[in-house]
C-alpha cells in the first residue's frame, strides 16, 4: 500500500486520484482511436467523457451504501476520496449501462454497438482503478499464509491483495476484448458480443474473487456483490450462446 504516490514540493499525489487520472487518459485514447476510424471522434468522446461521470458517481454513492459504517453522515468523507479512496465496481458499470443506453437512444446511436465499444475502453480503465484501490488502501482480503500476502495499516495479519486479483483478472479480460472488438469489425460480427462477454468476464470476476475479500454484507451464504454476479453470469451467458452459435450457423 502506498496512499501517497509522490510528492511535488508540499504537494500530495494520491495513488488512488492518480491512477484514476491514467485511467482516465487510456480509456478515452480507446474511444478516440476507433472513433476516429468511424469519423465520429468527437461525438463518441463527448459521449464518453458524461457516461464517464455519472458511472464514477454512482460508484462512489453505491461504495458509500456499502460501507456506510466508515463515512457515517461526514459529507466531507464522501467527497474527498484521498482520505476515504474507493468505487463499487457493480455500481460504476450499473449506472454507467443505464445513461449509455439512454444517451445512445436520444442520440440514435447503435446502442450495441457503443456497448461494445465502451466494454474495451472500460475494461482497460478498470485495471488502473483496481490498482489505485490497492495502494489507496480501499480494498483488502482475508488473511492468508501465501507470498502474496500485504500488510494492512490498522489491521491485524497477512492479508490477501484482491484487487491486485482482480486487476491482473482485468487485464487479461480487457486484452481479450480488445482482440474481440477488432477481430468483430473486421469480421462484422452481432453486435453485442464484445459486451456481453465483458459483463459475464467481470461477473466472473467479482463472483470469484469475493470469497477472499472481508464480507459485510450477506445474502444468505453468498454476499451481495456474488448474487449480482451471479445474475450477471447466467443473464449474459444467454446472448453469448445467441451470438456464438449464429457465428457456427453462418460459418463466420
Amino acid at each position: 500500500m502506498k496512499p501517497i504516490l509522490f510528492s511535488i514540493g508540499p504537494f500530495n499525489v494520491y495513488s488512488f486520484g492518480f491512477l484514476l487520472a491514467v485511467a482516465f487518459i487510456f480509456s478515452t485514447f480507446i474511444i478516440w482511436k476507433f472513433g476516429r476510424e468511424e469519423l465520429k471522434e468527437e461525438e463518441y468522446l463527448d459521449m464518453y467523457f458524461a457516461t464517464s461521470f455519472v458511472a464514477l458517481l454512482s460508484a462512489r454513492a453505491i461504495y458509500i451504501l456499502l460501507n456506510f459504517q466508515d463515512f457515517g453522515t461526514n459529507i466531507l468523507r464522501y467527497i474527498l476520496v484521498r482520505d476515504t479512496p474507493g468505487l463499487s465496481l457493480i455500481g460504476g458499470l450499473f449506472g454507467g449501462f443505464l445513461f449509455l443506453y439512454w444517451y445512445a437512444k436520444k442520440k440514435r446511436y447503435n446502442v450495441l454497438h457503443l456497448f461494445d465499444l465502451f466494454a474495451v475502453s472500460s475494461s482497460l480503465a478498470l485495471v488502473f482503478t483496481k490498482i489505485g484501490q490497492f495502494l489507496g488502501g480501499s480494498g483488502f482480503g482475508t488473511e492468508t499464509v501465501l507470498p502474496l500476502g500485504v500488510r494492512i495499516v490498522g489491521i491485524t495479519g497477512i492479508r490477501h491483495p484482491v484487487e491486485l486479483y482482480e486487476a491482473f483478472s482485468l487485464l487479461i479480460l480487457s486484452c481479450a476484448l480488445y482482440v474481440l472488438y477488432t477481430k468483430s469489425l473486421r469480421r462484422k460480427w452481432p453486435k453485442g458480443l464484445t459486451s456481453a462477454v465483458f459483463v459475464w468476464g467481470v461477473s466472473l470476476t467479482i463472483f470469484l474473487l469475493e470469497f477472499f475479500k472481508v464480507r459485510t454484507l450477506y445474502l444468505y451464504a453468498m454476499s451481495f456483490r456474488q448474487v449480482v454476479a451471479a445474475i450477471g453470469l447466467i443473464v449474459f451467458l444467454i446472448p453469448i450462446i445467441q451470438r456464438v452459435q449464429y457465428l457456427r450457423k453462418k460459418d463466420i
